[in-house]
């Protein structure tokens, strides 16, 4: 894991090295054990490297080839880079390291641009193209790993982080008021939902693309290598063949990301992903003992998930890292958070995560396993049961689909108004297009009333959904992985694991598992009242049956809506009366601040979201812009 930034100076002025150094020095968290960089007339590229897969000064970046005719910048991990090597040195190309992105640079001069298709990883990365004097980026299939970039007449830059693009004289410091926009009014945060980021003109390299630059005509193009499909279906002999299927894809996920050259561990949470992995990691590596590195509380019990981290760790041998999370370190640390996430995040769950980060970085752990994505392609949360439901009934099953919502209701918080959320899905999902238009207009007029009414008129928070899945429920995944949750997850996983030198990797999020469960019907996710069904009955006998059957979910959850009302509150009131969030031209700090007042006061409930939305803006305008 790597930070890696460079630029063209369009107008073919030399690159200032001192520009370029800054770049890289910003970034150096993400890569402490060593610095590279390439100079040559208007090109200039840096690299910081966290050494995981060949320790060497050899595989030191940027790298080139034999001929000095390519070199590259790399920021991730190609974790099937074994066997692409193999498959390279029967075609003739010769290695002088051990190193992955030695791989990718054979990779590109035996396929070229399409090399991509074949690598299983997560990765961002620059190979300069002497022969035909061109630029090409690519960002990997689920958007892992960041890639920011600016462009104008004068210069095209990137880098790993939006900190580094702001070290470059050409590009300003401007908020986006549209990204703004959206991150307030959905209520609960979105980021990350489309190319453009929260500063003006500072875009993102799309997942599953790739960027091509050319030095001489100054032409810029992406394309798309990579997309699930909707027509893919598999045939099986029976259930049990489609578990035992699963099984291999999964177990086959971990193995590939059990390599590494330096000490590795697991971030055990307790729910039933990140303890799939911990049991199948552990069955993999032997005698070798896991580390698993949890976090916990000790007076908010209901939050604390020891007694599903403990039968985990008494099945695994793993050795047990516990942190614990508390309110007075929130404010504390907060300034340090931000200056790290680049953008304001949605949730007070990057704390807990953030603190696992550290501790591993104490314990000289420099890779961890997570159980990121396992939500987003097994259907994990709370709001796909409506989505099971209108399937059933989109596709005329009524028994089943009684049956499901029979159960539903018997499970805690399966109380509420299933008829009606089904309607909005349904309406959604086969209304034409004039009916969803006006349903939007209708929104677009009652926007929330804490936010300003002139900043309102300027914008639009329309979201393009894709419709690509015949099933309701996985098109909802589907556009769960591409704009809402994902891409915010895995930008706020980056970061602060990144912050620490740590590489965080993600089995569930292993191209070929993601393919295979899109493939499969929505009665493999939700069944029984049981979501994830087809990971449960993949992982019986692997993993404790306490975990592998509980239906409660909690994640990195804090009891963020109780330290909102008691330890937070103080600090809180502070920001929203301050004449900082009153100069802000989003808000209306009366309707604010009587929000938060019967907020605090217990007269509306469940606006904890939306409150920290509000704090995490403010206090990102004054690391950013005061």
């Amino acid at each position: 894991m790597c930070g890696i930034t460079g630029m063209v100076n369009l107008d073919n002025r030399p690159v200032d090295r001192t520009i370029l150094e800054d770049m890289v020095r910003v970034q150096g968290h993400r890569g402490p054990d060593d610095k590279g960089i390439y100079l040559s007339g208007n090109i200039g590229l840096g690299h910081s490297r966290l050494s995981i897969i060949d320790l060497s000064k050899e595989a030191g970046q940027p790298m080139s080839n034999e001929d000095g005719t390519f070199l590259i910048i790399h920021n991730g991990e190609i974790y099937n880079y074994l066997e692409l090597k193999e498959e390279l040195r029967r075609a003739g190309h010769h290695f002088k390291t051990r190193s992955d992105t030695e791989v990718i640079l054979h990779a590109y001069e035996e396929w070229g641009e399409d090399c991509t298709r074949r690598f299983n990883g997560m990765w961002a990365f620059a190979i300069l193209n002497l022969k035909n004097k061109t630029l090409f980026c690519s960002r990997d299939r689920f958007g892992v790993k960041p890639f920011y970039y600016y462009e104008d007449d004068e210069v095209f830059a990137f880098a790993s982080e939006i900190k580094a693009l702001l070290k470059h004289p050409r590009i300003k410091r401007e908020p986006d008021g549209r990204a703004i926009f959206n991150y307030l009014a959905s209520g609960y945060g979105y980021m990350d939902i489309s190319d453009g980021t929260f500063f003006k003109k500072v875009r993102q390299l799309k997942p599953s693309h790739s960027l091509k630059i050319s030095l001489k005509g100054k032409k810029l193009n992406q394309a798309r290598y990579w997309d699930l499909d909707p027509g893919k279906k598999n045939v099986f002999k029976d259930e049990e063949d489609a578990y035992r299927r699963f099984y291999e894809h999964f177990e086959d996920a971990v193995r590939l990301r059990l390599r590494s050259d330096v000490p590795l561990g697991v971030s055990l949470s307790g729910g039933l992903d990140s303890s799939s992995i911990a049991c199948v990691a552990a069955k993999l590596l032997g005698s070798n003992r896991l580390e698993a590195f949890s976090s916990c509380f000790d007076e908010e019990k209901e939050h604390d998930e020891r007694r599903f981290i403990n039968p985990v760790l008494d099945r695994t041998r793993a050795n047990a890292n516990l942190i614990f999370t508390r309110p007075e370190n929130v404010f504390s640390d907060m300034e340090s958070i931000i200056w790290h996430q680049d953008e304001p995040y949605s949730t007070l769950s990057i704390l807990p995560q953030w603190y696992v980060m550290k501790l591993a970085h104490e314990k000289g752990v420099k890779v961890l396993l997570t159980g990121q994505g396992g939500d987003e392609t097994l259907a994990g949360y709370h709001k796909y049961y409506y989505y099971l439901f209108a399937d059933l009934i989109n596709s005329l099953k009524w028994d089943k689909a009684s049956r499901e919502i029979r159960i539903f209701k018997g499970l805690k918080g399966g109380d509420g108004n299933v008829s009606g959320a089904v309607a909005k899905i349904l309406l959604a999902y086969s209304a034409p297009e004039f009916l969803k238009s006006l349903s939007r207009s209708r929104i677009d007029r009652h926007r929330p009333s804490y936010l300003n009414r002139d900043f309102v008129k300027g914008q639009t928070g329309k979201i393009s959904i894709e419709k690509k899945f015949a099933s309701i429920l996985n098109n909802d995944l589907y556009n769960a992985l591409k704009i809402s949750p994902l891409p915010s997850l895995l930008h706020i996983d980056d970061r602060s694991s990144m912050a620490h030198s740590v590489e965080s990797r993600s089995p569930f999020l292993d191209y070929r598992l993601v393919e295979y469960l899109f493939s499969l019907g929505p009665e493999f996710k939700i069944r029984d009242g049981l979501t994830k069904y087809v990971l449960r009955m993949s992982l019986k006998g692997v993993i404790p049956e306490e975990v592998r059957l509980r239906k409660d979910k909690m994640g990195f959850a804090t009891p963020l809506e109780r330290w909102l009302k008691t330890g937070l509150k103080a600090k809180a009131l502070e920001i929203f009366s301050s004449r900082e969030f009153a100069s802000r031209p989003y808000f209306d700090q009366k309707e604010v601040l009587r929000i938060f007042k019967d907020f605090t006061e217990g007269r509306t409930s469940n606006g904890h979201y939306m409150v920290w939305s509000w704090l995490n803006l403010e206090l990102w305008f004054r690391k950013f812009f005061n």
